[in-house]
C-alpha cells in the first residue's frame, strides 16, 4: 500500500505529531495508531541499519494517511471508518515487516555468500597458479623431491633469519593485499548488477555495507541484523496478529 503521488511526503515523527493534535472519538483507535507508527519507526531503523533505505524512504509512507486523517478528523460518532482505516495501517505494517524479514534481509544474505563465494574461488584459482609457478621454479632448479625442499627452506631460515622473518612478513603482506583487491574487485562487479536493477530499496548499498574491509567474509548475519532489530521485528509480528 503506498501513498499517492500527489500527497506530500512526510515523516513518521511528522504524522505522529499530526495525530496526537486530531480529534478522534475513540481514543483507544487514536492510541493504537500512534503505536503503529512506533512500529513502522522501528521497521525504517531497521531498513537503515542494513543500508537497504534510499534518502527519504520510509515505510510508514505506504499509507495514505492524507485519506486516514480525512476520515478521523471528524465531530460526528462514527467509529466504524476509524476500524475500517485502522485495519489499513495494521496491514501496511504486516506487510511491511513480512516484506523485509522474508524477502529483502534473505535476498541480502544471498547475495553477500555469492560473494563470499566468488572471493574463495578466485582465490583458490590464484594460490593454485601460484603454486604451480613454485612447482616449476623449484623443478628447473632440480630440486626433485619434497625433501630436498625441506633442507633447502630450513637452510635459507638458519642463515639469514632476518631476512626471513621480513620475507614471511612481506608474504603475509602480499596475501592480504590479494586478498582485499580480490574482495574489492568482486564486490564492484555485484554493484554493477545490482545498480541496473530498478527497486524501491538500495539492494546494492546494503551489499556494500557487508563487504567493508573490517568485515569477515564468514561473518554468519548480515550487517545490521542483529539481535536487538530482530526482537523488534518479532515484536512487529505479535502486535500486527
Amino acid at each position: 500500500m503506498s501513498a499517492t503521488n500527489d500527497e506530500v511526503i512526510m515523516t513518521s515523527a511528522q504524522i505522529k505529531k499530526q495525530l496526537k493534535s486530531v480529534q478522534i472519538n475513540d481514543s483507544d483507535i487514536k492510541h493504537r495508531l500512534i503505536n503503529l507508527i512506533e512500529e513502522f519507526q522501528c521497521l525504517d531503523k531497521i531498513a537503515h541499519s542494513i543500508g537497504l533505505a534510499k534518502q527519504g524512504f520510509s515505510f510508514v509512507n505506504r499509507v495514505s494517511w492524507k485519506n486516514i486523517f480525512a476520515a478521523i478528523d471528524k465531530t460526528e460518532e462514527d467509529s466504524t471508518a476509524d476500524q475500517v482505516k485502522l485495519k489499513d495501517v495494521i496491514d501496511a505494517v504486516s506487510q511491511s515487516s513480512d516484506q523485509l524479514q522474508n524477502e529483502l534481509i534473505p535476498q541480502v544474505q544471498k547475495i553477500r555468500n555469492s560473494w563470499m563465494g566468488q572471493v574463495i574461488l578466485f582465490e583458490i584459482v590464484l594460490l593454485g597458479l601460484l603454486t604451480a609457478v613454485m612447482a616449476g621454479v623449484i623443478y628447473l632448479k632440480g630440486i626433485s623431491d619434497v625433501s630436498g625442499v625441506s633442507i633447502l627452506i630450513q637452510s635459507f631460515l638458519y642463515e639469514r633469519p632476518v631476512f626471513s622473518l621480513i620475507l614471511v612478513g612481506c608474504t603475509l603482506l602480499c596475501f592480504l593485499v590479494m586478498h582485499f583487491s580480490i574482495r574489492k574487485f568482486v564486490a564492484n562487479q555485484f554493484v554493477k548488477k545490482l545498480n541496473r536493477q530498478h527497486s524501491e530499496f538500495d539492494l546494492a548499498a546494503a551489499f556494500l555495507k557487508n563487504t567493508r574491509i573490517q568485515h569477515s567474509i564468514f561473518r554468519p548475519e548480515i550487517i545490521g541484523w542483529g539481535w536487538l532489530n530482530k526482537r523488534c521485528l518479532m515484536k512487529n509480528a505479535h502486535s500486527a496478529e
